[in-house]
């Protein structure tokens, strides 16, 4: 069994972005996927790459050594596809992200993952607990998606509403790390800003 593994939310159709896959949009000379799975791979044994079928083969040719994971029925939402990379894996913890979350550094999942003391850590911005990026225990994270799954939602956050999690603080987090470390792209202007 691995004892640590990442999981890369990559499926989304990302409307607000334009016409093309933001996944792939390029990020300081990289896509923006190669951020997301590299600081992972950094700190874990084994990374799945949740996504679209469709998705796949522009992935691989920027990926490696990471499994995919398609979802199973596209645009289901991102709980959709947390439950699809779920399936089969065999690790005691489990980091999650999102693809367009570029600068999450892999000192940050280390510090997730030392911080694992009840089901889950999670990391409280701008008043809200956010569900990536995080670490869990992949048994209670595989419980709390099943339920949330069973009660008809798709929103990732819900999750948090069952699971016990700690709660490390946003401000603190950026201090460290800098005040974009939880930068997430949702239009070509965001990823921009971030270039500069």
């Amino acid at each position: 069994m691995h004892s640590r593994a990442g999981i890369v939310l990559a499926g989304g159709f990302a409307r607000r972005f334009g016409d093309r896959d933001k996944t792939l949009a390029e990020f300081r000379g990289r896509p923006l996927i190669v951020h997301a799975v590299e600081p992972l791979r950094a700190v874990v044994e084994r990374v799945v790459v949740s996504c679209r079928r469709e998705q796949r083969p522009a992935f691989e040719p920027v990926l490696s050594d990471v499994e995919y994971r398609p979802d199973p029925t596209p645009d289901a939402g991102p709980l959709a596809g947390l439950d699809a990379a779920l399936e089969g894996l065999e690790a005691e913890t489990v980091a999650v992200t999102s693809a367009d979350r570029p600068l999450v550094p892999a000192g940050l999942y280390r510090s997730l993952l030392d911080s694992l003391s009840k089901e889950g850590v999670v990391i409280r911005a701008d008043g809200i607990d956010q569900p990536v990026p995080a670490v869990f225990e992949t048994r209670a994270l595989r419980r709390a998606v099943t339920e949330q799954r069973s009660n008809g939602t798709r929103r990732l956050r819900a999750v948090l509403d069952a699971l016990d999690c700690t709660t490390l603080d946003g401000e603190t987090i950026t201090r460290q790390w800098g005040e974009d470390v939880l930068a997430d792209v949702n239009t070509q202007a965001d990823l921009d800003r971030l270039e500069e």
